[in-house]
């Protein structure tokens, strides 16, 4: 009797392609989680969000998403192994006027959404957090003012008093 078994190749292709199936997802439910947090503030500066699609944009690059608000940017992206990644970046500004507590949320729900027992498939480490606080800002208004267009849209979530 003669068993055909997969080739080692197509079974890290599989794997590769639910892993990356399954950060895709993740990444939609942080994005989602992450407007929920903009919605007390009672500026529309705080609750505007920039949602970039680089796979739209015609350029080769291995972005393919990035939620950026005020206070920090998510991005989505591959990295040269064909893994998709999602790297977290806080504002320092805004972590020196806000303080910890919309920063700690924020990551508890990339946590959330990343988590072993979240997922069908372990993606735990397909996130990266900087260590360091970054100048999101200065991209966010830079983006806020250059506008909409076929790849870029810009939202203002509703205010809802908590």
């Amino acid at each position: 009797m003669t068993v055909k078994i997969q080739d080692e190749r197509i079974q890290l292709t599989q794997d590769l392609k639910a892993r990356n199936k399954e950060v895709d997802k993740a990444y939609q439910l942080i994005i989602q989680s992450s407007k929920s947090l903009l919605l007390p503030f009672e500026s529309k500066k705080y609750r505007t969000a920039i949602l970039v699609q680089h796979s739209k944009s015609g350029k080769e690059t291995n972005l393919i998403s990035e939620f950026v608000c005020f206070f920090y940017n998510i991005t989505l992206a591959t990295n040269r192994a064909g893994y998709r990644m999602i790297y977290f970046t806080y504002d320092e500004e805004a972590l020196a006027k806000f303080g910890l507590r919309l920063y700690n949320r924020a990551i508890r729900q990339v946590m959330k959404h990343t988590a072993f027992e979240s997922t069908k498939v372990n993606i735990e480490d397909s996130v990266r957090i900087s260590p360091e606080q970054s100048r999101v800002q200065s991209f966010f208004i830079n983006r806020l003012a250059n506008g909409e267009n076929d790849f870029i849209s810009i939202e203002v979530v509703e205010n809802v008093t908590l």
